[in-house]
């Protein structure tokens, strides 16, 4: 899950309270929704025609992680004769605004033509007109081919988050949420239907604008926790079954960790890692090594980096620390040491480029950021970063930030960095 809550993907002093330095999108996350400027954007129906047609300049972003295949135990599920047609009023869903697109993505030769497939769109991360496409699918769809269907809203609420607005998309989910709140005698058949991934989404949307501070939506996930060992106690023949449950409550574990993070209680959190004994050690001791050092406990976090065993991970974790001590000069040299073309390329890019700023090397840390802008998919922490360095350095700001804009538009989509279409305030336009 999000956690960061600095401002993404600004240049920002890594001192004794930072957090992970991947990068990250330039706009708030899902649980901040109730601060984006958008939120209150008119709600009106979209998918009373089909999306190439109601919305022609709509362009889009996303990750491949949302594709439509079948989750592992999908094949299993059982099958009910159920009517959805409550999900299917148009005016559950919205017609998403494009102010916040930079231009350039508006009238770029990369946008999708009229008529493309949801699952291309998918995976060239045109997330926006995902959300089009997915809708309007949605609501062309049999009313009682239960497992198309649902597919079809977890598509389009997973692509309304990685565009940012899941403001909308709480709003979207509510139709299901409701009715799986009252229990009725109906969403026992339901329920059975509903793919995993989807049950997750709806308990991590209902948190979105809530009052208690992301309370209920914890307690939500230990429900399903409670559901998934019940299941577990049950007589299974099924190796498939058998072995998805268990990474499921592990997996529960660990999103209750991420939840107490967004809500800012970082102790417990930590707290709530050490009791998760069935998980991954090396995974444990990487969040609880990213947790100590943004509460600035530098000593706490090299005591969980020296448990790893990952060599690669370890590495960047000690550079971190140097980083978390404010020895930048020394942590700027061990970065450049580092594999420039590996995996971790963009991350070491970003990194090294914010110690070159603040040890006043404002025009190597423009360099090693432009270079790394040219080789990557457009990173919004990476753009903004750029942005904010040209800002620094020239009167020509707003010129320089507007090419960056075409450049990236031009690119061929990827599904990578949260999809392809950035908005303006990645280039702080």
């Amino acid at each position: 899950m999000d956690s960061p809550k600095s401002p993404p993907g600004s240049v920002r002093r890594h001192g004794r309270n930072i957090s992970h330095p991947i990068l990250r999108r330039s706009t708030k996350g899902p649980l901040d929704a109730a601060d984006d400027p958008l939120a209150g954007a008119p709600a009106s129906p979209s998918v009373l025609s089909p999306p190439e047609i109601s919305s022609p300049t709509v362009s889009a972003e996303v990750q491949q992680a949302i594709s439509t295949l079948p989750e592992p135990a999908l094949a299993h599920r059982p099958k009910a004769n159920v009517d959805l047609t409550f999900l299917q009023d148009p005016s559950i869903y919205h017609t998403l605004p494009t102010e916040d697109v930079a231009p350039p993505f508006i009238e770029s030769e990369q946008r999708p033509p009229p008529g493309t497939p949801l699952a291309d769109l998918l995976q060239h991360g045109h997330f926006r007109r995902a959300a089009d496409r997915a809708a309007y699918d949605l609501v062309q769809c049999a009313p009682n081919d239960a497992e198309g269907l649902l597919q079809l809203l977890y598509t389009r609420l997973a692509c309304l988050i990685l565009i940012s607005r899941p403001d909308l998309a709480a709003q979207e989910a509510a139709s299901l949420s409701d009715l799986l709140a009252r229990n009725p005698p109906v969403a026992k058949d339901i329920v059975p239907l509903i793919p995993w991934e989807l049950r997750l989404l709806l308990v991590r949307l209902q948190s979105i604008g809530a009052t208690d501070g992301g309370r209920r939506g914890i307690m939500a996930l230990y429900g399903l926790a409670a559901e998934v060992r019940a299941t577990l106690k049950q007589d299974n023949d099924d190796e498939v079954l058998r072995d998805v449950w268990p990474g499921r409550l592990r997996d529960l574990g660990l999103r209750v960790a991420d939840a107490l993070v967004e809500m800012g209680e970082l102790e417990t959190a930590n707290r709530h890692l050490e009791t998760l004994t069935d998980a991954d050690e090396e995974e444990i001791a990487y969040r609880r090594a990213l947790l100590r050092i943004r509460v600035g406990d530098v000593t706490g976090a090299r005591i969980c980096v020296n448990s790893m065993r990952d060599e690669s991970r370890k590495a960047t974790f000690e550079v971190l620390l140097k980083v978390a001590d404010g020895d930048f000069s020394d942590a700027a040299d061990s970065w450049q040491d580092m594999d420039e073309q590996g995996p971790d390329y963009a991350l070491i890019a970003n990194n090294l480029a914010v110690c070159m700023l603040y040890t006043g090397h404002i025009t190597s840390s423009r360099r090693i950021l432009e270079d790394a802008s040219a080789q990557l998919p457009g990173f919004s922490g990476l753009l903004f970063n750029l942005s904010t360095v040209y800002e620094l350095c020239t009167e020509r700001a707003i010129h320089l930030k507007a090419e960056l804009a075409q450049t990236m538009a031009a690119k061929t989509p990827q599904p990578d960095t949260s999809g392809w279409e950035k908005t303006t305030l990645d280039f702080k336009l």
